[in-house]
């Protein structure tokens, strides 16, 4: 995982002291063109890291790394396409996703992180969403991005951590517990859920031999 995984994110307060919030519609009057505008969004972020990367580019080389990232990516790109999620920034080893629902957000990590438990590596990922400022049409400001990125660094081989995601999850989605997380720069997070899939909606991988 990279040092710093949410650079080019800014955090906290804009820099204008103008401030005019958008109305979120496209179809509030008209503005001052010296004023800033920052529109306030709902979205939902996650991070998705390979574990233990650098330890398997070690063992099993460059080569065989580029392999995994590839096909790291190309899962990602077909799970979030077919769900309507975003990839918002790659990051060597890792993706940062946005969505404006936490539903399709939370199936797209949790489906990506189930397609690889049979391979010598795991993915892990951390959730988070709620207010934040769209900042010159391509800056997300709040500290949503930021609650998910600690998450996905707090979470162990194959877990998936995430905030305020109870009542939006599909029903083949389970909690399996509650996780205190402290995090540096935040110090005490709000306990998060560590999700799965359900065993009964696991796909079946066909028999070898099998067309």
């Amino acid at each position: 995982m990279s040092d710093n995984p949410t650079r080019g994110i800014r955090f906290g307060s804009p820099r204008s002291t103008h401030l005019h919030e958008a109305d979120g519609t496209g179809m509030g009057p008209p503005v001052p063109e010296w004023v800033e505008v920052s529109q306030t969004l709902d979205r939902w972020f996650a991070f998705i890291d390979i574990t233990g990367f650098t330890a398997y580019t070690e063992e099993h080389g460059t080569q065989a790394a580029l392999e995994v990232l590839a096909r790291f990516r190309s899962a990602v790109r077909q799970v979030t396409g077919r769900r309507g999620v975003r990839v918002l920034k790659w990051l060597g080893d890792g993706v940062m996703l946005v969505s404006t629902a936490p539903g399709p957000l939370t199936a797209a990590v949790c489906e990506i992180a189930t397609r690889f438990e049979r391979d010598p590596f795991d993915v892990h990922a951390g959730i988070a969403g709620g207010n934040v400022l769209l900042f010159e049409g391509d800056d997300y400001v709040g500290p949503s991005a930021n609650h998910a990125a600690r998450l996905c660094d707090a979470a162990g081989p194959g877990e998936v951590l995430a905030l305020d995601v109870v009542g939006h999850l599909p029903d083949w989605i389970q909690i399996d517990d509650t996780v205190a997380v402290h995090a540096d720069g935040i110090g005490e997070m709000r306990p998060a859920v560590r999700l799965s899939v359900r065993p009964e909606a696991r796909p079946v991988a066909p028999e070898s031999g099998v067309a």
